[in-house]
């Protein structure tokens, strides 16, 4: 019996409520209907675009894009130009060493020239010397990084690979110096060479390129927030309805 007592509580609750809750749900629907008007055009567009396309072309072309975005993030934090972080990737992966190694690698690098041109006796300036390479030029400037480890690699080609070999390149690179030499085995020529077959193979990003693909990419985050936010502003729309029949029927099952 107290059980039939509170359904019947509950049933009257929730129809005392239920005008207000279609309220709620017809402006929520109201919302998204008025967005996906909005969008509406836009993915059709788009979908007709990949369509013609092709699965496979879009994912491709897409992964592409990706790669783009990723280079003129990583160009920006280790201060070498899309240009070249392209030929050295493309080297790189010819050499069996990540693009995750490799700018690790060149972020460690930039770090050790600034701290060997600053301090002549510290351990990163007492490796360049042990290598016969300065990270200065004759007016005490810092080379570019791209000439540094070009200058680095001539030198590692002719040293005999060993313990004495990696410690260098760790005090160098860090603790990605171990994963580097065999990219900085090919030397100074061997970069050039890659670098150049980069070019031939269409492998070479351009800056403006990279800035696009991260433009477009931003693009695509600031629509999944856009889309998010349609489903924020009808949640906080309805809440306010459900929190006031949650309340009404906890009531009712305290008083039952």
């Amino acid at each position: 019996m107290a059980g039939n007592a509170v359904i019947g509580a509950l049933r009257v609750v929730l129809g005392a409520d239920t005008a207000a809750l279609e309220t709620g749900l017809k402006g929520a629907q109201s919302k998204l209907s008025s967005f996906g008007s909005s969008f509406g055009a836009v993915a059709a567009t788009v979908a007709a675009a990949a369509g013609a396309m092709g699965g496979g072309l879009a994912l491709a072309i897409k992964s592409s894009i990706n790669q783009f975005d990723d280079l003129s993030k990583t160009s920006q934090k280790i201060g070498v130009p899309v240009e070249q972080l392209s030929a050295l990737a493309y080297a790189a992966d010819l050499s069996d060493v990540s693009f995750e190694q490799l700018s690790k690698g060149v972020a460690k690098l930039n770090k050790a020239m600034v701290e060997a041109a600053a301090k002549p006796t510290s351990e990163a300036a007492n490796a360049f010397r042990a290598l016969g390479v300065s990270a200065t030029d004759s007016g005490g400037r810092l080379k570019s990084s791209q000439t540094v480890m070009e200058e680095i690699a001539g030198k590692f080609e002719g040293l005999k690979d060993g313990a004495g070999k990696t410690a260098v390149a760790m005090a160098i690179f860090g603790k990605a110096g171990a994963d580097l030499i065999p990219l900085l085995n090919g030397g100074k020529d061997g970069l050039k060479e890659m670098a150049d077959e980069a070019a031939t193979f269409g492998a070479v990003v351009s800056t403006k390129a990279a800035k696009e693909a991260e433009n477009f990419n931003d693009n695509l985050t600031r629509l999944g927030y856009a889309v998010k936010g349609v489903f924020v502003q009808a949640a906080s729309q309805l809440l306010p309805i459900l929190v006031d029949i949650s309340n009404k029927m906890v009531e009712v099952a305290k008083n039952s």
